[in-house]
């Protein structure tokens, strides 16, 4: 099977929808950013969508008049990459709005800089795995349902019955995990 066939393909994840938690849709969530000025953060465990999220939220900041520019930092992230990020932040101006994923990489003293670089910008909006950097306005996290429902979603049917708590469980929830273990295992169906 290749990978074009794999309904788990990077291609075919990453052109899902993020399903925000029940009760809250993209205008609330707007107007969460926005009561705390576009300075705030997503927060989740690892695997729980935050970048997918940050990513969606784009074109919602675009239709309001802001300017998006999305940068990432993980765990691989060199000095250099993080200096690279705080430098393009000082360059930019409002409209320009930060979105960083993975601000928990940057060490205090280069937080301290990010903070001061993004007074002149539109608003900051961050991911990071803990509160503590900027207000909360959304906390993500996945469920065994959530991952039988994408499951549903990119095969046309579900998966056994309790077969989604136990990836879920054998995964520690990090639904990036869950989905790469399927991906592996539909690749060795055939």
């Amino acid at each position: 099977m290749t990978d074009d066939d794999n309904p788990f393909s990077p291609d075919r994840l990453a052109a899902l929808e993020f399903r925000l938690p029940p009760g809250l849709t993209w205008p609330v969530l707007l107007e969460r950013c926005a009561a705390a000025e576009y300075c705030c953060a997503i927060v989740g465990p690892a695997g729980s969508g935050k970048s997918t999220l940050l990513t969606q939220l784009a074109p919602h900041l675009v239709a309001r008049g802001f300017n998006p520019r999305l940068f990432l930092l993980n765990a691989e992230s060199r000095r250099a990459e993080r200096d690279a990020v705080l430098a393009e932040a000082r360059a930019m101006r409002a409209p320009d709005l930060l979105l960083l994923d993975g601000a928990e990489q940057l060490q205090t003293r280069e937080w301290l800089a990010l903070r001061l670089a993004i007074n002149g910008l539109a608003g900051c909006i961050i991911t990071l795995h803990r509160t503590g950097r900027l207000p909360t306005v959304l906390e993500t996290g996945t469920t065994p349902a959530l991952l039988d429902e994408i499951a549903t979603d990119l095969t046309g049917g579900r998966l056994p019955v309790g077969e989604a708590s136990v990836i879920h469980t054998r995964n520690h929830g990090n639904l990036r995990a869950c989905l790469a273990e399927l991906r592996s295992r539909w690749a060795g169906a055939e």
